[in-house]
């Protein structure tokens, strides 16, 4: 029998200038999201373009463009559509999934 724990968490915490926080708060309520949730969601996209810099990866504007879809897709944030293109999963799918994550909601 496998056990499953629950996943440790890690917190960060850092100022951002006035300016920088309206324009996250403004995009995160434009997208149903709290501040903090975007600001992750950026962060999560900004740490694997820079990871994949340091592993030598060319990283380019389109590379960054695409790691932002896929968190924001992840996240299920976009159209059926542009999440399935964004993950090449099937837009039946997508949909299934996403009626899922909102039940839970």
């Amino acid at each position: 029998m496998t056990i499953i724990h629950p996943a440790e968490r890690k917190q960060f915490a850092f100022n951002v200038s006035p300016k920088v926080f309206e324009a996250v708060a403004k995009r995160a309520r434009q997208q149903g999201l709290p501040p903090t949730t975007f600001a992750k969601m950026l962060f999560e996209a900004a740490f694997a373009a820079r990871v994949g810099q340091e592993r030598g990866d060319p990283v380019t504007d389109a590379e960054l463009d695409e790691q932002v879809r896929l968190v924001f897709a992840c996240a299920g944030q976009g159209d059926v559509a542009a999440i399935a293109k964004a993950t090449g999963v099937k837009p039946a799918l997508v949909e299934k999934i996403l009626q899922a994550w909102r039940g839970r909601k």
